[in-house]
């Protein structure tokens, strides 16, 4: 089988505010996101992510921060299993106003807003996180050092 393989990036601004992008799928179901995406044949992680983070942000990172999770999901699609793998990176940025600078045509159908948000902001809302427990995965990170090695957690 198949694995869809994506990077994924944690943008923390100085007031320790996580940029999270709005998605809105064809059920009517909408969910906040890391920005990033798929890998290209032949591409790595780290190339992935920074092309994704600029055409999703318009952020062009130096480097693509430290991996600090790994996240292995099994999704259907078209009636089929497919699973997924990403990696997040993290890393530390100024604030910036974050705009999509080129999405496919698939994801601006579903791209809705980006925004900052604060982890506080996140434990209050009602809004639908991936991963669901980001408040408390995002509050680990920024209260102490970050992980050696990436922590495996569930999506």
């Amino acid at each position: 089988m198949t694995i869809i393989e994506s990077a994924r990036a944690l943008l923390i601004d100085p007031r320790d505010r996580v940029l999270l992008m709005k998605l809105a799928f064809n059920t009517g179901r909408t969910c906040w996101l890391t920005p990033g995406g798929s890998l290209n044949p032949g591409e790595t992680f780290e190339a992935a992510l920074r092309r994704e983070i600029l055409e999703e942000t318009g952020l062009a990172l130096d480097e693509p921060g430290h991996w600090v999770w790994t996240s292995p999901k099994r999704i259907m699609r078209d009636g089929r299993p497919l699973d997924t793998l990403a990696r997040v990176y993290i890393q530390r940025v100024p604030h910036f106003a974050a705009a999509p600078t080129a999405l496919t045509r698939a994801e601006r159908e579903m791209f809705r807003e980006l925004r900052w948000w604060s982890i506080e902001e996140i434990a209050r809302s009602r809004e639908t996180f991936i991963p669901r427990a980001l408040a408390l995965l995002l509050a680990a990170l920024l209260d102490g050092p970050w992980p050696a090695a990436p922590i495996q957690i569930v999506p």
